[in-house]
Order: structure tokens, then sequence, then C-alpha cells
């Protein structure tokens, strides 16, 4: 069974539903979440960024090939090390030990200067911490599609997150239902979102998912007398 989502261009990449059909990117993105009150970490993407300028997502990128080389091999462990870099570079949170002088190595990795394998030697990761959750694929008729992972990570109140004023300008930490009434969020956040509404705790959270079965979210965008739609199956 289908569900019909209309949704404005606000939702949308630039130039969705007018796009020829390319293959997308792996990518991953990571749910970032404090407790008492449940909260979710949002970051606003530039205004001249070329995929969903302006809008609130979750930490994330697309997938380097140095991320293969790390983990075990699989598929999993490669998005989760994506995931876990992607964050850290993107927000400056690192999910293990705290590293030494931590933002001038963010400064160096995004500049490719150091590598991520040499911050994992200083200060491991556990990488089951990165709780698969779900995953979507754009669909065909946007300029740019991914394919991407999203995971849950739960941190200390007292973590530290800031942008890093290229692709990210402003953080937040917001209640999911406020970030769903009040930022302007693309479908696939709206709805990653909305799984998280009704959960009090991060951990109970996690829970809820770990192990679970996920299955790949491909949503269908119909164009229909100027009015869009999304189509989920």
């Amino acid at each position: 069974m289908s569900t019909s989502h209309n949704v404005s261009d606000r939702q949308l990449p630039r130039g969705a539903g007018e796009a020829a059909e390319v293959p997308p990117i792996s990518a991953a993105s990571v749910i970032v979440l404090r407790d008492s009150p449940l909260e979710v970490l949002m970051i606003r993407r530039h205004s001249k960024s070329s995929f969903v300028p302006d809008a609130w997502v979750f930490p994330g990128g697309v997938v380097e090939p140095s991320d293969h080389t790390l983990g075990d091999g699989s598929e999993l462990a490669t998005m989760r090390v994506a995931a876990a870099r992607e964050l850290f570079e993107e927000s400056g949170i690192w999910l293990g030990a705290s590293l030494i002088d931590a933002e001038t190595k963010r400064r160096k990795l995004l500049a490719a200067e150091i590598t991520f394998a040499s911050l994992l030697n200083e200060s491991p990761l556990d990488l089951e911490q990165l709780v698969w959750t779900s995953r979507w694929i754009t669909p065909v008729g946007v300029p740019k599609r991914f394919d991407t992972y999203f995971f849950l990570a739960a941190v200390n109140r007292d973590a530290v997150a800031s942008a890093e004023n290229v692709e990210a300008v402003e953080v937040i930490w917001i209640p999911p239902v406020e970030a769903i009434e009040k930022l302007q969020i693309v479908f696939p956040t709206q709805k990653n979102l909305e799984a998280l509404t009704g959960f009090t705790a991060a951990e109970e959270l996690l829970a809820s998912r770990r192990g679970v079965e996920v299955a790949t979210t491909r949503p269908v965008l119909v164009v229909e007398d100027g009015k869009k739609k999304i189509i989920l199956p």
C-alpha cells in the first residue's frame, strides 16, 4: 500500500521534478540526540549551497573512498565510518574520547591535511553506537540524488556542536516536534523527525531501533498540473 504526500518546493531540492535521471550517490547522516528534554541536532545549510540551500538538515554527507578502508569492510561499517566522519566535520562532535585540540584537527581534516584514520588511531570509536534507523534514496527527477543511510546516536548534554561555516552555517538543538513545526526542512528530514516523536529519552529510542531490519525507502516524485507530490510505496 502506498501513501501520497503533497509537497511544496521548500520541501524539495531546487529543480526537483524537472531533471533527467541520474544515479544516486552513497551518503550517510547522523540524527544526534540528547536528553532532558529529548532534542535533536540540526544544522542549516549555506544559502548558496547547490543542494537544499538554507534548509535545516542532519549532519552528514557523501561517502569518501577512504571510508571503505576503515571498519570491517562491510557496507554498513563503511556507512558508519562516513557518518562519524561527516558528523565531526560538520558539527565538531566526536563520538569517542575527547580529542586533544579537537577544533584544530577538525580544520585539518576538512583541509585534507590529516586523515580520519589518524584520528581513529588517537581516539577509537565504537561504531556500534551509531544505530542504523532508515535508508532513503532520492527520487528520480531530482538533479542530485543520494542513497542515504540515517543513523541515530546519543551524546551527553554538555556536548558542544558548532558549524564549520562552509556548508553548515548554523546549529541548533531542538525538540523533534518543534523542528517539524518551525524549521525549513526537506521531506526525508521531516519523515525521520516524525519517527522520533513519542519518545522521551534517547536510549529508549535507540533501543527501539537496534537490530531491526531497515527497509529501503524509495519515494516517487510525481508532478501533476504543476503540483508536486511524493508517493511512498
